[in-house]
């Protein structure tokens, strides 16, 4: 039988916090670099305000939000393996449940925008029909 140590319980919901932060974070990236993509057609690079440093360049931010909804993706699964341990150790989650389901619903958003952008550009690459 796999009992969890009381030090280890609490050091796995930490984990399970701190991977769903970062989860988070990448998936609050991948969204703010699509907004720029949609409010900005004439292709404007993404910089700070203060410094204007250029973060992203205009043709990169599609490929910059893929790459950071990429990795959420990756270790959201990581986090849901580990929302499973623990579950499994009978240990209550907490609020952690809740907010890694909702973080799994951003993160589709995230992807439901991608693939209409991917879509997009398919349309427009494809030759004109005639009627």
């Amino acid at each position: 039988e796999d009992v969890l140590k009381e030090e280890d319980k609490q050091h796995s919901i930490v984990a399970l916090t701190c991977r769903r932060q970062l989860v988070e974070a990448y998936v609050l990236v991948a969204e703010e670099l699509l907004a720029c993509c949609k409010d900005d057609d004439d292709g404007e690079d993404v910089v700070t305000t203060e410094s204007k440093v250029v973060l992203v360049k205009a043709e990169e931010k599609v490929e910059y939000a893929r790459g950071y909804y990429d990795k959420a993706r990756d270790e959201l699964q990581e986090a849901v393996f580990l929302m499973g341990k623990i579950a499994a150790s009978g240990q209550d989650l907490g609020t952690e449940k809740e907010d890694v389901c909702f973080l799994a619903t951003m993160l589709m958003g995230v992807g439901n925008t991608l693939a209409e952008m991917d879509e997009k550009e398919e349309e427009k690459k494809k030759p004109a029909t005639k009627i």
